[in-house]
């Protein structure tokens, strides 16, 4: 959130105080004997702006003036009317019409009026227009409701009406300011001393409880359709005395801070309320890596879409397995902290129901640890799970922390007898393809870059399944390729009907399982190119291009019968680009189209594909002796890594990005093995 300098207040009566720059997005608390917070209602997070202003008691009934960009408030030390600048200075108005010896701590601010409240004694307009007549003076409301219980309230930045939440029976309150009636639009479902209240420009009210700091968000969005009910938000700092202001017309924004990716059913975004930490350089992580979003990306985009891949604290060491206990590996880094567990086991799209809170409270030093869930018997498909760590406990499946990170994942229920394979371990895996093929390439080594990771289901010594799930990282290519995964040794004849493939939310006709091949070949893009948005020419190659990763897949192929574990082949089997049909391409009289593919080093071309090519230009291949897709001194035109690999940017050459990566040919692969990790590039060099 916005820092803002701790400067100190001091009661002066002739020397204004300095207004604030601009309209703040974060809201101030005002708590007992002055202290001044800077509140993230996204998170709760919050900040001491000033420990004691100096002032005897207590500054309540405070409210921003969009008009002057002050904070206008009460002093019960004073028992005046004071006005709070941006540098904090402040300034004592001598307001008249105000009763003698009260102390009004019910507050807020609109066009250019301070509008206070007393149950005891009612409701006060004071103009703050120093060309108004009435400027400085106190009006009463004649014959005004003096039965709400209030200890805060706030205007709408749209509909300029009053809001409230009464402490008693959390009645949510419209109060007319032209005769200080008020309406009854319902119960918030809370209740409580809500000392602090707040608008954004959306029409979100917030609530603070002074009891435990809770946030409470009402959605009065629409004046049409106004819903009272409140949900809790965030945590924010507790207080016996307190008091909120914030400028209305302000968005709530998130500023460093970390999202779940599920679906938004679960809550992910802001709009749903999705769970969400503040990444404070202090607090607990899952895993060594944490990012942050300017807002959730709901499935099927992801959160790695725009940042690290961050999923890398929990660990399903024995899968889901309906009716049995599952060991999940946790792995806690900088500081400990309290985990938190949910399991949509039901998949009716939330985390309310009975037992869905599967992991409560369980205090976790740094380290690994492994924790136990029971799996339900009726447990089926694939389960919605979700993580969250922070130095709180009690943090629900929505809504925000002061620290800590939330990780999502989706992870099958495993029939009895039914085991995981997992390739890799954790994280992605990345194959980046040269596609100038048969010709000599400009070694970038980024004209196409795809993440995939696999997951084989093992039934009494059979491979019954095989979920591949990807994403499409960078395209830094001028020709058009498609891309395939093909699984050598497998019959396209035992490609189960149950088969699905999904690419950027919509169902692939067929899971893409092509024709005319006798083993299983499934394409999941004719044309990469139409798969994307780029802000630039290439899209995510070129140096501050980073436009979110894009074309999420998920290719779920089941076989018509197993395959023996020992027939299966190895992960990440066999993906490969081919040019697309009808596309132009340097060197050749005509598209050659479907007929051209580029695989890995050393895997044959499909039975679509030609071997006309081979042999031609810089290619060295030859099938006699198993040699594909190399050039005379082996360079190959594909790479596979079992991790997400930083892939070099746009005309930087592979061999001069990661120097060792040659002396690993050199050496037939027996030396340099880590030539491709990042902190063996240079580092100017990679894209990321």
């Amino acid at each position: 959130m916005t820092r803002i300098a701790t400067l100190l207040l001091t009661v002066s009566t002739g020397v204004a105080a300095t207004p604030f720059e601009n309209c703040p997005t974060e809201a101030f608390l005002f708590q007992k004997d002055t202290t001044v917070y800077g509140v993230d209602l996204v998170t709760g997070d919050y900040e001491v702006l000033k420990e004691d202003l100096t002032l005897a008691g207590n500054v309540n009934a405070i409210g921003f003036n969009q008009t002057d960009n002050y904070i206008y408030g009460f002093s019960k030390s004073q028992l005046k009317v004071v006005r709070v600048g941006g540098d904090y200075e402040a300034q004592v108005l001598n307001v008249s019409g105000l009763p003698s010896g009260v102390h009004f701590y019910v507050g807020d601010v609109t066009n250019n009026t301070y509008w206070i409240y007393h149950k005891n004694h009612g409701l006060y307009a004071i103009s703050l227009s120093a060309s108004d007549p009435n400027y400085l003076k106190a009006v009463k409301i004649p014959g005004a409701d003096t039965s709400m219980n209030l200890t805060d309230f706030a205007f709408h930045p749209d509909d300029g009406e009053l809001y409230a939440v009464d402490n008693g029976s959390g009645a949510v309150y419209q109060i007319d300011t032209s005769d200080g009636s008020r309406e009854i639009l319902g119960y918030g479902g809370v209740t409580g001393t809500f000392g602090a209240g707040y608008f954004d420009k959306s029409g979100y009210y917030y609530i603070s409880r002074n009891q435990d700091g809770n946030i409470f968000r009402l959605d009065l969005r629409n004046p049409e359709q106004l819903d009272p009910t409140a949900e809790f938000y965030a945590n924010g700092p507790s207080s016996n005395q307190n008091d909120g202001a914030r400028c209305a017309i302000a968005p709530v924004v998130a500023d460093n801070v970390d999202f779940g990716d599920a679906p938004d059913s679960y809550g992910t975004t802001m709009e749903e309320n999705g769970a969400r930490h503040s990444l404070e350089p202090q607090g607990p992580m899952l895993g060594s890596k944490v990012d942050a979003e300017s807002d959730g990306y709901k499935s099927p985009r992801t959160d790695e879409s725009v940042g690290l891949n961050d999923e890398d604290g929990i660990s399903f060491k024995n899968g889901l397995t309906a009716g049995q206990a599952a060991i999940i590996g946790v792995s806690v880094s900088r500081q400990a902290g309290y985990l938190q567990g949910f399991f949509d086991w039901n998949s009716d799209g939330d985390f309310d129901d009975a037992g869905e809170h599967a992991v409560q409270d369980e205090w976790l030093a740094v380290g690994s640890s492994d924790i136990q869930v029971t799996v339900p018997a009726a447990a089926s498909g694939v389960v919605q799970t979700r993580f969250r760590i922070a130095s709180d406990a009690g943090v629900r499946s929505r809504g925000g922390a002061p620290d800590g990170e939330v990780e999502d994942y989706a992870e099958a229920v495993l029939a009895p007898g039914v085991t995981q394979i997992h390739y890799p371990s954790s994280g992605w895996a990345t194959v980046a393809f040269e596609d100038r093929w048969p010709r000599m390439p400009d070694y970038d080594m980024n004209d196409v870059v795809v993440d995939l990771k696999f997951t084989q289901y093992l039934e009494s010594g059979q491979i019954t399944r095989v979920k591949v799930t990807g994403q499409l990282r960078a395209v830094g290519a001028a020709y058009h390729n498609g891309l395939a995964l093909h699984l050598p040794g497998i019959s396209r004849t035992n490609i189960g009907s149950g088969s699905t493939l999904t690419k950027s939310g919509s169902r692939v006709e067929g899971a893409g399982l092509e024709a005319g091949q006798s083993n299983a070949v499934f394409v999941v893009s004719e044309d990469l190119k139409t798969e994307y948005v780029s802000s630039c020419l290439y899209y995510r190659t070129e140096q501050g291009c980073n436009d979110e990763i894009q074309m999420p897949f998920e290719l779920d192929i089941q076989f018509a019968q197993g395959v023996p574990a020992n027939a299966m082949p190895r992960a990440p089997f066999d993906p490969f680009i081919f040019a697309s049909p009808g596309k132009a391409r340097t060197g050749f009289d005509a598209p050659p189209g479907r007929a051209l593919e580029i695989h890995m080093a050393d895997f044959p071309p499909t039975d679509l594909a030609s071997d006309q090519y081979f042999g031609r230009e810089q290619d060295d291949s030859n099938p006699g002796s198993g040699r594909y897709y190399r050039t005379g001194n082996s360079l190959p035109w594909a790479l596979e890594f079992n991790h997400q690999w930083s892939y070099p940017a746009e005309q930087q050459d592979l061999l001069q990005t990661y120097p060792n990566f040659e002396k690993y040919l050199e050496y037939d692969g027996g030396q340099y093995t880590d030539w491709h990790q990042k902190s063996n590039g240079v580092q100017q060099k990679l894209f990321d």
